[in-house]
């Protein structure tokens, strides 16, 4: 017979006919005939059951379990039957049941019971080892076969005793137990309506054993047991005991009024009628959501019986102990619950289930009976079915339809409706987009799933990583692709306003780091790919790598930032880890630092593996070449883990950055490539370029080891129009080979100066190029890689104007055998000049030069020119002023031909521009720009502790308004730049147009909107840009004549507290240029100048009883600030910074490159070199250094004795001036809201930090002056008691340690006493005054203070109201005044005060 596929006019009854055909020609026969052993016999194991491949022995289950099929009627009617049959052999496969597995009871709250034995008592093997036939044989039965054995013997009693009770009485079997009895009893039924799902024979017997043990117990027991079980039930679970039974079969008619009877009976009301068998159904069920897994006991203490299926399945569900007092009993609390059996029942659980879908079922116009199971019947919709039950039932083999299953295929819940601002659990679709509450979309977007929440679309984050450790692969594939949209989202700040906590920190909390690393293991490219990808959107942020690429050239020094964690910035938690690493497991690192729990867990040599031995394909090459680059940008230990990885540079360089570029030549586009083996990549490049600004080292090994020098030469001149490279991916390639470049030369490496001057003649190409075929006005879209690739170009040359600057210096040092200081050893070292002079780049000034006035004249005719065109301008700008600032230095420098080209450039090319429409626009769009300016919160904010980033994305989802598409600074940065330089060089210049940028209503606006704004951001490393350009302006107004003097003061106040780590020197320019200059600060000279004048003084002075000398008033204290402007600047520079912090900030300022070791600012927990308190920064450094034991005093450079010395009493007074000019005279920069209560204990450090301090008279001085300005305003109102410096654990352990140093060395100094008191006003914690009045009361009899001196400098009210209700401090108060340890003549203030609040308080008892 020949066989043929289905056709499609076949019914499936054609099928079945072909099939039969098949069988009876014996054309079916199965190729293997397996036969399996049974491993199970034991020794007197002699029963063999024919099976359907011949005499093969069953086992006792095997045996039941035929039986069970033959009494149910079971037929298997399959092919494979059949085929076996005829041949003889084993089944491998027959006919597949589905089996109702029970839910796992624990999964319910569980409420214990009382029991009457304390703990459950266990359940005990009988001694079945003894028993008869325990050793027979020739094995040992097992425990398990003994326990079987015996159940069956109790079994075949229990049937054979009710075979014989059925004889006498004509009632059913399951109730021969109890019918003698109880005849109440037999209304409960034949069969138990708790228990399904389970077969007949178990439900049969188990209830058999519940009616026998009803039947056992009084009437008294079963009224007492069933008080007992309704007091543990909810009316929800009484009410779901009582749906089990249907009141449509064992209700008659009339059943309503039957009823209310019983509840009238249950209200007292008794009911004559109520002996009806129907009336008690329903009315005893159990409940058993809070029973123990234990086995039952009777009243007796005795073990009750155990049934088979309690054997099975621990624990079990007995419907027990039911009474026939029912009729007693409310139906609404109908439930009985015995402590004699506690048992559990699965299957209960899924009826309960059941029931609480279907109870939400209107009426049914046709009822069908759910197949298996016999008990109970459910209604079915069938307009609500996919498929009418009709057409089911004709499939092949789907006789028996499934009504559940097909209800389960219908359509969704809606989800609950939410209340008034109520949050909800974020779902998102498979691009990891958060999912409206209530959103209706295709499954194909948005899968929707069957548990808490079936009717929400999506996953949550635990769902997600519930598919990511599936054993699936399509699933683990879904999951890593979903978690890697969302984070790549959050990076976005997607989510920054609508989810709390963060995402990424859940992410990382939950253990998705270790999972990410876990699935890189993977061998399936469809796992490992999206692994890699998902981590990289984990560690690593696209917007800030664009950010990045974005602020370069052009940003100050063309410097790096570090991005670690903060327990990395930290240098403490830093070396604690660094000592304790080795002792930490994997995911204790991944809480501390991510970064570093990837490099421990070898993640870069799985990397190199994916690399080198699979090569996967191109999107996961550049994720691979992104993560690496993120993990070089952590620190130098991490960058040197990469770069020591065996092979990983080669492969990078030699696959990925290749000197062969025949593939580009083969007419094949890279669009269309499946690898990116063998084509250069930019993303390689840039990992480079990272390792490369690490450090000296790592550069140098780059350019001497691999080469790569000769792969940039080729990739800087490679031609877009030859290869076939999309022209924006190669003129991207060339812009980043170009900063790779710049990094090598930045330290001089000398392969890369080599090639400056062999790349010279194509140099003087490109700059030729640009000045006649690229327009900044025209075609800007078109244009954009070409102003890209010409400002790093131009960039580049820079570098190589400060390494041809460095010969002249280098040689002469050279003739004279002078050594150069490198490194931190101190050691020095005779330097070899480069071979690049200064005269090898004579011919490069002109031509950018040129290009400059050329694009300035053109952007002056464009309403808007765009970003890319401005970095190009910039970077013009950027080479002119460091040519210039080096030319100086050169041999061959002639004064007069500077000068003339200067005045050239200024007078034709520069000046021009700055009275033109365009440049006005972009100076009015300084304020929108603005970091400093803007209330955007740091993006920072959504990072987790141990992963950092640098937070271009502000949270909320904005970037950061300095780096926007129409942002000016790439312009005015350079541009301001150059202007300093060339006024610095030329002091005779004509100032008059920069006079007008800087007195322009644009910029003035600009600066006063600086000094009244928050600067929320001034922490970003971006806002480094907006604090150059600022401290440009600020030095152009102090080498020309600008009119607001005093705002550019005010600025500059506000600035210093924004200057980076690495720009200290912009610290010392603004200290002595600007702040202590005399010329910004008009204000303070006509102060100064009425010195005599009585009516300008603000408050009386304190006279102290330790001194002798008189203090100046707050006149004579302002005109001494005045006269020593210029030593308060030169010191406070020396103080604030340190000499090695502004040598390294000057030698990356100037691009000194035989001096520079890195260019790379590691991240610190503190970004900025001051804070808000900086003229007190010295006092606070020399208190820290007090508080270190004698031991280790040798080693600092500090207070070593307790008497002051001459320049430590100069540094401090110098500190309160510089506090004092600030607090009084820009008080509205300096002083914010809520800083009051910590400008007062930084001030008060002057007292703590040496004990001599405060005695001198113009210290004093000072002190009181700064302390005056403090609280006016209402400043001594605005104190806050939890605000702490970093000196002290609290407030309170601020104050405490004050008293004790007041007691100690004060010698009643009124000063020092006025600090003591400011914090003891009514409306702070009555803890300060337990303090001073309580522990340290000694302190108490030397604060001479009288009311009036206290009354100048903030009202007697804050003392003295509210009144005190502390009881101890009145206490104590009456305990001051009674002893006569304060006095009204000698303690005056302190005296009125503790009289005050003492007759105060008894006045208030009296009149209680």
């Amino acid at each position: 017979m020949m066989l043929h596929r289905p056709r499609p006019g076949e019914t499936d009854e054609d099928l079945q006919q072909e099939e039969e055909d098949l069988i009876s020609q014996g054309a079916l026969k199965p190729n293997v005939t397996l036969i399996k052993p049974d491993k199970r016999k034991t020794g007197d194991s002699t029963h063999s059951t024919k099976s359907i491949c011949g005499s093969v022995p069953r086992s006792r289950f095997g045996q039941q379990r035929a039986a069970k099929k033959q009494k149910e009627g079971i037929i298997d009617n399959t092919v494979l039957k059949e085929a076996v049959k005829r041949e003889g052999g084993a089944a491998v496969l027959g006919r597949v049941v589905e089996r109702l597995v029970p839910d796992d009871p624990t999964q319910y709250q569980w409420q214990p019971t009382p029991s009457p034995y304390g703990f459950p008592r266990p359940f005990k093997l009988d001694n079945l080892s003894e028993g008869p036939g325990a050793t027979s044989g020739p094995r040992k039965k097992s425990l398990y076969m003994q326990q079987v054995e015996k159940q069956q013997g109790m079994a075949e009693n229990a049937t054979a005793a009710d075979t014989n009770a059925s004889t006498v009485t004509p009632l059913p079997p399951t109730h021969a137990a109890c019918a003698t009895s109880d005849l109440r009893l037999a209304a409960l039924g034949s069969c138990s309506y708790v228990i399904k799902g389970l077969d007949t024979s178990e439900t049969e017997k188990i209830h058999e054993e519940n009616m026998a043990k009803l039947a056992s117990l009084s009437h008294e027991e079963r009224l007492r047991e069933q008080q007992s079980l309704l007091a543990s039930l909810t009316p929800e679970q009484i009410a779901f005991f009582r749906s089990l039974r249907n009141p449509k079969t064992s209700r008659p008619q009339g059943s309503k009024e039957t009823l209310k009877q019983e509840e009238r009976k249950v209200e007292g009301r008794p009911d004559n009628k109520l002996q009806s068998s129907h009336r008690l159904q329903g009315l005893y069920k159990l409940h058993t959501s809070s029973v123990p897994a234990v086995s039952g006991f009777g009243d007796d203490g005795t073990q009750g019986k155990l049934s088979d299926f309690q054997k099975e399945s621990t624990p079990v569900l007995q419907n027990s102990e039911m009474d026939c007092e029912d009729v007693e009993t409310d139906t609404d609390q109908g439930c009985v619950k015995s402590p004699e059996n506690y048992a559990h029942s699965s299957s209960l659980w899924a009826s309960k289930r059941k029931q609480s879908r279907e109870a939400g079922d209107v009426s049914y116009p046709a009822e069908k009976k759910v197949a298996g199971n016999e008990e109970s019947e459910c209604k079915i919709v069938e307009s609500e079915l996919p498929i009418p039950p009709s057409e089911a039932e004709q499939w092949l083999n789907m006789g028996k339809v499934e009504y559940e299953k097909l209800r389960w295929m219908t359509e969704m819940p809606s989800p609950r409706p939410l209340k008034n601002n109520e949050g909800f659990v974020a779902r998102f679709s498979f691009e990891g987009d958060i999912l409206p509450y209530d959103c209706d979309i295709s499954y194909r977007k948005a899968l929707h799933h069957h548990g808490e929440e079936p009717g929400r679309a999506g996953y949550t984050i635990d769902e997600v990583f519930t598919h990511i450790r599936s054993q699936v692969l399509q699933q683990r594939h879904i999951g890593l692709h979903t978690l890697a949209n969302i984070l790549r989202n959050a990076k976005e700040g997607l989510y920054d306003t609508c989810v709390n906590p963060p995402v990424t920190q859940l992410v990382v909390e939950a253990g998705g780091v270790l999972l990410l690393r876990f699935a890189l293991d993977e061998s399936s490219h469809l796992v490992y790919s999206e692994a890699v990808r998902a981590l990289l959107h984990l560690i690593s942020s696209d917007p800030d790598t664009r950010c990045l690429e974005l602020a370069r050239p052009w940003s100050p020094a063309g410097l790096e930032p570090g991005v670690a964690s903060r327990v990395h910035a930290s240098d403490k938690a830093r070396q604690e880890l660094d000592k304790e690493e080795s002792e930490l497991k994997d995911h204790e690192i991944v809480k501390l630092d991510v970064i570093r729990a990837l490099i421990r867990t070898d993640t870069h040599l799985r990397l190199r593996y994916l690399l080198e031995t699979t090569k996967p394909g191109p999107e996961t090459v550049t994720n691979i070449l992104g993560l690496l680059t993120r993990i070089a940008q952590h620190s130098l230990v991490a960058a040197w883990s990469l770069a020591r990885t065996p092979r990983l540079l080669h492969i990078i360089i030699h696959n990925f950055l290749p000197h062969n570029l025949s593939p580009l030549f083969s007419g094949t586009p890279v669009t269309t490539m499946t690898t990116l083996y063998g084509v250069p990549l930019r993303h390689a490049l840039q990992f480079l370029r990272v390792l490369a600004s690490k450090g000296r080292e790592l550069a140098a090994l780059l350019v001497n080891t691999y080469e790569v020098m000769s792969r940039i030469l080729i990739y800087v001149s490679l031609e877009p129009s030859v290869v076939n490279l999309p022209l924006q991916e190669a003129l991207l390639l060339s812009q980043e080979a170009y900063a790779v470049w710049a990094v090598f030369l930045a330290y001089g490496l000398s392969k890369s100066v080599e090639s400056v001057l062999s790349f010279y003649p194509l140099f003087v190409k490109q700059l030729v190029f640009y000045r006649d075929r690229v327009d900044v006005n025209e075609a800007t879209d078109q244009n954009k890689f070409n102003y890209d690739v010409g400002a790093q170009m131009i960039n580049t040359l820079t570098r190589a104007v400060n390494v041809a600057a460095s010969h002249s210096l280098l040689h002469a040092r050279m003739k004279l055998n002078q050594g150069t200081l490198l490194g931190l050893d101190g050691k020095s070292q005779v330097l070899q000049p480069p071979d690049l002079t200064w005269n090898d780049l004579r011919d490069l000034p002109h031509l950018v030069e040129t290009c400059l006035a050329k694009w300035l004249v053109q952007i002056s005719r464009v309403a808007q020119a765009s970003f890319s065109a401005l970095r190009l301008i910039g970077s013009c700008c950027d080479f002119l002023s460091a040519y210039y600032m080096k030319w100086k230095d050169q041999t061959s420098y002639s004064a007069e031909m500077v000068l003339r080209m200067i005045e050239t450039l200024y007078n034709n090319v520069i000046s021009p521009s700055l009275m033109t429409t365009s440049f006005q626009s972009l100076l009015a769009s300084l304020a929108r720009h603005s970091c400093l300016i803007s209330t955007q919160k740091p993006g920072t904010q959504r990072d987790p502790i141990n992963l950092g980033s640098l937070g271009c994305v502000s949270f909320g989802g904005e970037v950061v308004p300095i780096i926007q598409p129409s942002s000016p600074f790439p312009l005015l940065l350079p541009l301001s730049t150059l202007l300093l330089s060339l006024h610095s060089l030329h002091p005779a210049l004509n100032p008059s147009s920069t006079i007008q940028l800087l007195d322009s209503q644009e910029v003035l606006e600009y600066l006063i909107r600086v000094c009244s704004s928050k600067r929320n951001l001034s922490e970003h490393w971006l806002a480094r840009i907006e604090t150059h350009f600022i401290s440009n302006l600020l030095q152009l107004a102090g080498v020309t004549d600008v009119n607001k003097r005093e705002l550019y003061h005010q600025t500059s106040m506000c600035v210093v507290t924004c200057v980076h780590k690495g720009d200290e020197h912009l610290i010392k320019v603004l200290l002595t240029q600007v702040i202590c200059n005399p010329k910004f600060v008009p204000d303070l000279s006509g102060v100064s100048g009425s010195v005599g004048d009585l009516s300008v003084r603000d408050y009386e002075p304190l006279k102290s009883p330790a001194l002798a000398q008189p203090v100046l008033t707050p006149v004579q204290l302002t005109a001494t600030i005045v006269q020593a402007l210029p030593a308060i600047g030169s010191e406070l520079s020396g103080s604030l910074i340190t000499k090695r912090e502004y040598e390294a900030s000057a030698v990356l300022k100037n691009g000194i490159p035989f001096v520079i070791n890195g260019i790379t600012i590691s991240h610190t927990e503190f970004p900025l070199c001051l804070d808000s308190y900086w003229p007190l920064s010295p006092i606070k450094h020399a208190y820290k250094s007090s508080q270190i034991p004698q031991t280790h005093k040798q080693d600092m450079q500090g207070y070593k004795t307790d008497q002051s010395s001459p320049e430590d009493l100069l540094t401090v007074t110098r500190c309160l001036q510089m506090a004092y000019l600030g607090l009084k005279h820009r008080r509205s920069t300096v002083l914010r809201p809520s800083s009051h209560m910590f400008w007062l204990q930084h001030l008060s450090l002057t007292f703590l930090a040496a004990n001599d301090l405060f005695l001198d008279p113009t210290v004093s001085s000072y002190l009181q002056g700064c302390i005056a300005e403090l609280l006016k305003q209402d400043g001594y109102a605005k104190l806050d008691p939890h605000g702490t410096i970093d000196c002290f654990t609290s407030c309170s352990d601020w104050y405490k340690r004050l008293a004790e140093h007041y007691m100690s060395v004060s010698y009643g100094d009124s000063t020092f006493a006025l600090y003591l008191l400011v914090p003891l006003q009514q409306y702070l914690p009555a803890e300060f005054r337990t303090i001073l009045w309580g522990d340290l009361c000694d302190a108490l009899q030397f604060v001479y203070l009288t009311s009036e001196q206290v009354g100048r400098f903030l009202p007697l009210r804050q003392f003295h109201h509210p009144a005190e209700t502390e009881e101890g401090l009145i206490y104590k108060y009456r305990a001051s005044l009674g002893s006569g340890m304060i006095s009204a003549t000698k303690n005056s203030f302190l005296h009125s005060l503790a009289l005050l609040h003492t007759q105060h308080h008894l006045a208030g008892q009296t009149a209680a």
